[in-house]
C-alpha cells in the first residue's frame, strides 16, 4: 500500500474522491486513503505524520478494535475520528453532537418518558440523551439481551425499560411516553400518537409521524455538528457547525 507523505493533513478513510475533495475546498489539507487492509492504513497513516483520519460509517466498528479510545467510542464500540499525534486515538462524535443538538431544540426534557428504538450500535447514539433530565427511559432492540446491555449504561436513578418490538407492554409504555426516538431498525406498527415528539434518525418514519400527526422533531444541523466534532478531535481545529453544512451533506450522503 502505497500513500503520500501525510504532513500534518487529514486523511479520509472509506470515503470517494468527491468527499475529499468537499473538505478540501473548504479549506482543509485532506487526502483521501483507502480503506483496507485497516490496520496497516492507520498504522502507515500515523507513521507519514497525518493530523488525523475521519472514518467512513462502514470503518468505525473495525478501527475502534485497533486504536486506543475515549469514553465515547469505548462505550459504542465505534469510533468516527482518530488523531494520530501520541498514537492513534479515536473518538465517537455523534453522541455528544446529538445531545447538543437536542438541547439547543425547542424539546423540553425534563421530567418527560422516553423510548429510544434501534438496534445494537445505533441505540447507542441516542444513549447520551439520558442526561437531559427524563424521568424514564424504556430501551427497545432487536434482543432482550441487546435492551438490557443498553439499559445498564443509564445512570443510575432513572426509571429504565428494556424491550423488544415483539413485547405486549410495549405499546403500553410507548401511550405513556412523551418522546420518541428511532435511531434505526423499523418503527413497530400504530406505536406512535398525536401527542408524542418524534425524532427520527434512520429516516424512515416521518411519513407515519406526519399521519397521525404527532410533532416530528427536526435537527437539520446535526450532520454539520458531528462533522465540527470530528474535525475537532481529528485535526485539533474547531470550526462552526453552520459553515460546515454542505461538506457535511456530502459526507452524510456517502454514510
Amino acid at each position: 500500500m502505497a500513500l503520500m507523505q501525510g504532513e500534518g493533513a487529514l486523511a479520509l478513510i472509506g470515503y470517494s474522491a468527491a468527499a475529499a475533495r468537499a473538505l478540501r475546498e473548504f479549506g482543509l489539507v485532506t487526502l483521501g486513503v483507502p480503506a483496507a487492509p485497516l490496520p496497516e492504513v492507520l498504522s502507515a497513516c500515523e507513521s507519514l505524520g497525518f493530523a488525523g483520519a475521519l472514518l467512513h460509517p462502514s470503518l468505525q466498528a473495525q478501527a475502534a478494535e485497533q486504536v486506543q479510545l475515549d469514553p465515547d467510542a469505548r462505550r459504542a464500540g465505534l469510533t468516527d475520528a482518530l488523531a494520530f499525534t501520541g498514537g492513534p486515538r479515536g473518538t465517537y462524535a455523534a453522541p455528544e453532537a446529538l445531545l447538543s443538538a437536542v438541547q439547543e431544540s425547542s424539546y423540553a426534557a425534563r421530567g418527560a418518558h422516553a423510548v429510544l428504538i434501534g438496534s445494537a450500535a445505533d441505540l447507542r447514539l441516542g444513549l447520551g440523551l439520558a442526561r437531559m433530565g427524563f424521568k424514564a427511559i424504556t430501551v427497545v432492540a432487536d434482543s432482550h439481551r441487546e435492551a438490557e446491555a443498553m439499559s445498564r449504561d443509564l445512570p443510575a436513578g432513572l426509571a429504565a425499560f428494556a424491550l423488544t418490538r415483539q413485547d405486549a407492554a410495549l405499546r403500553g409504555l410507548a401511550e405513556k411516553a412523551d418522546f420518541l426516538v428511532i435511531t434505526g431498525g423499523t418503527l413497530p406498527s400504530h406505536l406512535v400518537q398525536p401527542y408524542h415528539t418524534v425524532l427520527d434518525l434512520s429516516g424512515k418514519a416521518g411519513r407515519e409521524v406526519q399521519r397521525v400527526g404527532a410533532t416530528l422533531l427536526s435537527l437539520p444541523d446535526f450532520p454539520a455538528r458531528v462533522l465540527a466534532r470530528q474535525l475537532e478531535h481529528a485535526s485539533g481545529q474547531r470550526f462552526r457547525p453552520d459553515l460546515l453544512a454542505e461538506v457535511a451533506a456530502t459526507l452524510a450522503a456517502e454514510a
